[in-house]
């Protein structure tokens, strides 16, 4: 957990026995003013503290077992639907449940058009707690905490611990909730209250600035939301001022989203996007039913609420609700041409875009002999770019080509997918003939590596600007001999001929002789060379040998050997 919200969670604590006894005293004492304030800013803290704490053991469960979970269910809506609605219950919040996806997103497990539809759903799912405004949950809140608070404790059974910390922040958010109703109640009796609030009743647009301040503030639209709903039920405010205290809530959410996912890149910010997107569109279409409804007296949104229930708190949490879950369903109908528009707003990176994998896919391992043929040919290919990296070198001030950077980043991802898919199949049973293909691959995969490494190291040397116009010569000279080396070996693997292996082999000879030949040369015919120089020539020789004696390994797998 992080320091500042441990730090929060105590002072909370420290607080909770002083609050829940007023709060009981509530029910059926007057309260001064001071305790009264003390329920609420203490009850809204609670509640703040008890999303954090949900929403880092959440985080917590984001592996193993829960993304596999995740990957099962995005292939279809109904999963989308129920994980959407589970995410955004459990972390109180649209923006964390956009951020959670968009880890799995940037992780490979889903799609960004398979995030999008959960963060709508999610939105939804935050807002199921308002049902808990209708409930007397004192003691079922109480009874969560002290449980789940055991679990924490004694750790007891260990695998469970990050399911028990996100029950107690459940815990947290519906006590939270029942302290600020409480404290609301009674706010509501006080003439001076009732005098303050009728200021921002007398202008719908204040009561939308409200919520939407608020939000900004303290970061959390539900925990605003839920504060708008107890105030009604209080009888401080009426539906229409709830109604825009809720959008103004939603509004604010989208501005936060936004502030923070400045970090976010590529397929990632796609996902965040979708929050913002479901923020400005929801927020637009319901301030335009409700004033269609305001100006022209049509039955929309107020006069639907009104028609469930004839409690205001009853029809504010119906508002709250029918808002989310509408809001939603429109962005589900919508999703093809607002994505089509973010991803054309907010393509991939350079790197997602060369991470992508052709060959292998989700079931590659469920065949040994499918797998291992498909992790070969994405081998070959990670290959063949090996020579980019020095075709970049070339056409430094191009955009036609991708930075080596670019290249080793997105090579490192996917080597780590063909890793993954040898690991599944070193699982299921192999006769003799797979399980030695398997180890010839992955051994290839080892050099692969490698050699990728010592290419990346000698173009990120080759590329350096501190060294002479003579020292500048020598590394030409070595990188059209490493690219030369390169392409020949492209040409032996796809030719996969026993001739032009033989070739490869000639052209991979150790070459430690010919480079400290070379190195001494150099270092006796410049005499005043700077250090910076002498240095650059050790390092790119030294990567130009270990790239030879590499690919000579490489060769021999090949081979089969």
């Amino acid at each position: 957990m992080k320091i500042h919200t441990l730090s929060i969670l105590l002072a909370a604590l420290a607080l909770f026995p002083q609050l829940a006894a007023a709060a009981i005293t509530l029910e059926s004492t007057d309260q001064p003013v001071a305790e009264l304030l003390a329920l609420i800013i203490g009850g809204a803290g609670i509640f703040l503290v008890g999303i954090h704490f949900a929403g880092d053991h959440l985080q917590q469960m984001t592996s193993g077992t829960v993304q596999a979970i995740v990957t099962r269910v995005a292939r279809n809506r109904v999963g989308m639907l129920l994980w959407g609605l589970f995410l955004g219950f459990f972390t109180q919040s649209g923006k964390a449940a956009a951020f959670i996806l968009s880890d799995f997103v940037r992780a490979g497990l889903i799609k960004p058009r398979q995030a999008a539809p959960m963060v709508y759903w999610g939105n939804a799912g935050s807002s199921l707690i308002t049902f808990v405004s209708m409930l007397s949950v004192k003691i079922f809140a109480l009874l969560l905490l002290g449980i789940t608070a055991f679990g924490l404790t004694f750790h007891y059974p260990k695998r469970l611990v990050h399911a028990y910390g996100a029950m107690f922040g459940l815990g947290m958010i519906i006590f939270g909730l029942y302290l600020v109703k409480n404290g609301a109640a009674g706010f509501a009796a006080m003439v001076e209250v009732s005098t303050l609030v009728q200021l921002i009743q007398d202008s719908y647009l204040l009561c939308f600035l409200f919520g939407l301040a608020l939000t900004l503030v303290v970061q959390s639209n539900i925990a605003i939301m839920l504060i708008t709903i107890a105030m009604a039920s209080a009888g401080l405010f009426g539906l229409p001022e709830a109604a825009m205290g809720i959008l103004g809530a939603q509004a604010g959410t989208g501005i936060l989203t936004w502030i923070f996912s400045r970090h976010a890149k590529g397929i990632a910010r796609q996902v965040v996007i979708s929050q913002i997107v479901f923020d400005a569109i929801a927020t637009v279409t319901f301030l335009t039913l409700f004033y269609l409804e305001y100006w022209f007296g049509l039955p929309l949104l107020l006069a639907s609420a009104q028609a469930i229930t004839e409690s205001v708190g009853g029809q504010a949490i119906a508002l709250a609700l029918g808002f989310q879950f509408g809001a939603a369903a429109l962005l589900i109908l919508l999703r093809q041409p607002v994505f089509d528009w973010i991803e054309a707003r907010f393509p991939p990176s350079a790197t997602e875009r060369l991470s992508e994998t052709r060959f292998l896919h989700e079931n590659a391992a469920e065949s040994p002999e499918t797998g291992l043929l498909l992790a070969e040919r994405e081998q070959d290919r990670l290959l063949k770019r090996l020579p980019l990296y020095i075709e970049a070198l070339r056409q430094e001030a191009s955009h036609e080509v991708e930075s080596p950077a670019s290249y080793h980043a997105a090579f490192i991802q996917i080597s780590e997918r063909i890793n993954q898919t040898l690991s599944q199949i070193s699982r299921l049973g192999l006769n003799t003939a797979s399980s030695d293909e398997l180890i010839r691959i992955t051994k290839m995969q080892e050099q692969l590596r490698r050699l990728e490494d010592i290419i990346y190291q000698l173009t990120t040397e080759i590329a350096r600007s501190d060294i002479s116009p003579h020292a500048r010569k020598l590394s030409n000279a070595i990188m059209e001999s490493a690219d030369f080396i390169m392409l020949t070996a492209i040409d032996a693997i796809e030719s996969q001929q026993e001739s032009e292996i033989d070739t490869l082999d000639s052209f991979t000879q150790d070459r430690s002789a010919l480079m400290t030949k070379l190195r001494h040369n150099y270092f006796d015919n410049e005499k005043e060379l700077s250090e910076a120089d002498r240095n650059f020539v050790l390092d790119v020789t030294i990567l130009f040998e270990s790239m030879v004696q590499t690919l000579a390994r490489y060769g021999v797998l090949l081979k089969g050997l």
